[in-house]
Formats: C-alpha cells, sequence, structure tokens
C-alpha cells in the first residue's frame, strides 16, 4: 500500500481494533496470476494473531486458500475534504482523507466441523451484539436455533479458514501534511457534517478512536 511517511499509521494494535470493528473486508488471493476476489466479513483474533471466515463452496476462491497467501483489505472512515475548508486563500485541490489496513498472510482450511461450528457461532455472536434493534427489544439470535439436520447441510456447502496474520499496512490520510489551523477546520466541518462516517474522520483527526 502507498503511504508516505506522514501517513504511515504504525499502531498495530489500532490497526488491528478498527479492522476487527469494520470487519466487512475485501479479500483477495493472485493464483496463476489472475486475483480471486472476494466481499465478506471476518473475525479479527488479535490474540492469537488469526484472521477467521468462510466462503460458499461454490465460490472458486474457497478451494484456493489453502497453503496461499492472500491479503484481507479493511477500510475505515472514509470523507471527502473540500479544498475551500482550509481557507479563503488554499490553492489546494479537493482529496479524501481515509483510514484502510492491509493485513496478509497464508491461508489454511479449516474442517473440523465442531471447529467449524465455533467459528460460526463466534461470528454470529459478534454481529448480533451489534444489531441496531436490540435496545428495542431486540433478542440475540443464536445458532443453536438452527436444527442439527439444516446445520449440518449448511456447513457442507461453506469452506472455513484461518489465516495467518503475517503483515499489517495500515494508513491513517487525515490532512497530516496541512497546517494545524486548516486541520481544524476540518475537523470542525466534519464533525457538524451530520454523517457519522465524516463525523468518524473528525474524530480519527483528533487522535481519538474513530
Amino acid at each position: 500500500m502507498y503511504a508516505p511517511p506522514y501517513y504511515r499509521w504504525a499502531d498495530e494494535d489500532a490497526a488491528l481494533r478498527l479492522a476487527g470493528e469494520r470487519n466487512f473486508c475485501t479479500l483477495i488471493t493472485v493464483v496463476d496470476g489472475a486475483p480471486l476476489v472476494s466481499h465478506l466479513p471476518l473475525l479479527v483474533d488479535a490474540g492469537r494473531r488469526l484472521l477467521r471466515g468462510h466462503l460458499a463452496r461454490a465460490n472458486p476462491h474457497a478451494g484456493r486458500l489453502d497453503g496461499r497467501e492472500s491479503l484481507a483489505v479493511f477500510t475505515g472512515p472514509n470523507a471527502y475534504i473540500s479544498p475551500d475548508w482550509y481557507g479563503e486563500k488554499s490553492e489546494d485541490v479537493p482529496t479524501w482523507n481515509y483510514l484502510a489496513v492491509h493485513i496478509s498472510g497464508r491461508g489454511r482450511l479449516v474442517r473440523d466441523a465442531d471447529a467449524v461450528d465455533k467459528f460460526l457461532a463466534d461470528l454470529s455472536a459478534q454481529e448480533e451484539r451489534r444489531r441496531p434493534d436490540l435496545e428495542r427489544g431486540g433478542k440475540i439470535w443464536t445458532l443453536d436455533k438452527v436444527p442439527p439436520e439444516k446445520r449440518a447441510r449448511m456447513r457442507a456447502a461453506i469452506v472455513a479458514f484461518e489465516i495467518d496474520i503475517a503483515r499489517i499496512e495500515a494508513k491513517a490520510k487525515l490532512s497530516q501534511n496541512k497546517p494545524p489551523e486548516a486541520v481544524e477546520r476540518v475537523i470542525g466541518i466534519l464533525s457538524q457534517s451530520g454523517s457519522q462516517m465524516s463525523e468518524a474522520v473528525a474524530r480519527a483527526m483528533k487522535g481519538e478512536a474513530p
């Protein structure tokens, strides 16, 4: 990932937290010179330095992960930046502020049925905790609500995998190359935008968790 020195994000722990929070990613595996690309949620296990996921068995990508290097691209909050926001005399051009995390490593398939069910339960538990309707009486869904026979059929239709995290590249492009007063103006505008995404960028520009 191209990242000038002032945009490089060296805090791996923070980068992994962002990847875990915004875990719907783009997974890329190059086979015979051609990229296989899938879009999917991954579980980010920072403690064990693992990415855990699953693909439909019918997806050609699923059969090409084992033993190969893959790259997972996680996109954080991002926002358009108008040059007018830097000040009336600005001669800058429009740009985009964003956070992004690239995690790569070698994949392996998970074939044990209990281990696959454990992963599926962990993934659904993570996402269920994020449901916006829980405060309005929503009930947490759990994997044991699926009858064993149907669970076995659905398990057979997917391929679960793990990727050992070998490299983390992270970029935080947040106007670091601009004067402090210009940065403050941008933060103020983004903070009052009414957009959750833009407000998250403003928090990141202030050094807070987005």
